[in-house]
């Protein structure tokens, strides 16, 4: 606002320096108010320059005070026939500013001092007549009065309306930055909300195969205490500890991938490979034993598809993800794994027969802690982090689900390298 002041008081003074020259040009009686208004209209031109191409503003304000209030304009009103010619009028323009363009202390002191100045220039004016330049005729004391009114009225008018104008737009912008304001905190407080539910839940899916370690390593302590050992018993207690540490290890893996994505620390290790083999090497690694449990995959994979640029160990991580989902939700205990090339990609689709999603639940699921639920933590976690990954292989998810349809999770990648 301060500036935009400044560079409207600069402009008035370059319009009057302008129009006063042309005003004591058309009177033809002296030369001294002509120089004084080309004086101001330069001296306003060469600031308004140095202003904007220096940005020190404040300095420039001070040397506009002191050149045009302090001497420019109390020398127009003795070269251009003193009060009688209503020259005085112009000392209102100043103070005005003055006020606009100072804070506190400094406005107080430049306007006592310029009200005393111009008081002063008055009294001298009344009691020195013979410092003032006298006017050829009485009709030129009157043009000037007429003149110095209108143009002092024009620009105090022009003035306040800026300033009135500019003060509503700072009100408004203080508004719509409240709003702006509002509208972060509340997201931010969103954020937190989903944050500190989304780690009571962590700690609860951890606390529960914790449990589970204690209470089959404290009956597998009591079995070895025991004669003749029950080896089978032992063996069982094994096999629940073991996968339940596996369950611990994905969680903590999970957590530690959410933690280099939001530091911008995910990383990838590009190598040519085939996407068929990876799908089925990673099925026959992970769900071998399917068949044993109910569940099995199966296969819609377009063979003979070229090698694509990416890297297998994360592309195997999304995988896992979206066949645990699958698996998860699946009514039936059959997942579709379908991969096919289209529009210069591979895409490979994870469909499952489950309960489905709403509209909602779809458009916030590949988002961060899209859900906290107990029983649904890992998949707002765990599509996330795909969502991550194939955007970091400049590829694209999405998901196709209607409620009570079931859901297919597909992804796309790019076979051109130069995609990378």
């Amino acid at each position: 606002m301060q500036v935009q002041n400044f560079n409207m008081l600069l402009l008035i003074s370059i319009a009057t320096g302008i129009y006063g020259a042309v005003i004591g040009v058309i009177i033809n009686d002296s030369m001294y108010p002509v120089i004084i208004c080309l004086l101001m209209f330069i001296t306003a031109s060469v600031l308004l320059i140095a202003a904007e191409r220096r940005k020190n503003y404040r300095l420039c304000t001070w040397l506009y005070i002191i050149l045009i209030f302090f001497a420019v304009l109390p020398a127009l009103f003795f070269t251009s026939g003193g009060y009688r010619s209503g020259a005085f009028l112009v000392f209102g323009i100043p103070i005005v500013f003055s006020s606009i363009l100072l804070h506190k202390f400094q406005k107080s002191a430049v306007i006592a001092l310029e009200l005393l100045l111009y008081v002063a220039c008055i009294l001298v004016a009344y009691f020195r007549p013979e410092t003032v330049h006298v006017l050829p005729s009485e009709f030129d004391y009157v043009f000037l009065s007429i003149v110095f009114f209108l143009s002092t009225s024009v620009f105090l008018l022009a003035a306040l309306m800026t300033s009135s104008r500019m003060l509503t737009l700072r009100q408004e912008w203080i508004e719509e930055l409240n709003r702006e304001l509002t509208a972060r905190s509340e997201t931010l407080q969103q954020y937190d909300s989903m944050k500190s539910d989304f780690l009571a839940t962590v700690a609860h899916e951890i606390n529960t195969p914790l449990a589970v370690i204690a209470a089959s390593s404290n009956d597998t302590l009591e079995l070895l205490g025991e004669k003749p050992l029950n080896t089978e018993e032992v063996r069982e207690n094994q096999n629940i500890i073991n996968k339940r540490v596996k369950l611990i290890d994905t969680i903590l893996l999970d957590l530690m991938d959410t933690a280099a994505i939001e530091t911008g620390r995910l990383t990838l290790q590009r190598m040519p490979a085939r996407l068929e083999e990876l799908i089925r090497d990673t099925c026959n690694t992970h769900y071998e034993k399917l068949s044993e449990t109910g569940k099995r995959v199966e296969f819609d994979l377009q063979e003979d598809l070229p090698l694509i640029w990416i890297d297998p160990p994360r592309i195997e991580q999304v995988m896992l993800n979206l066949m645990s989902n699958a698996f998860r939700y699946s009514k039936s205990g059959t997942v579709t794994v379908r991969l096919e090339q289209a529009n210069g990609g591979q895409t490979v689709s994870v469909i499952d027969d489950g309960e489905g999603m709403d509209s909602e639940t779809v458009r916030d699921a590949l988002r961060q802690y899209a859900t906290t639920r107990t029983e649904h933590w890992r998949h707002g976690i765990g599509l996330y982090i795909c969502r991550q990954i194939i955007t970091a292989h400049n590829g694209s998810i999405w998901i196709d689900s209607k409620k009570g349809s079931g859901t297919t999770v597909s992804f796309s990648l790019n076979e051109d390298p130069a995609d990378y």
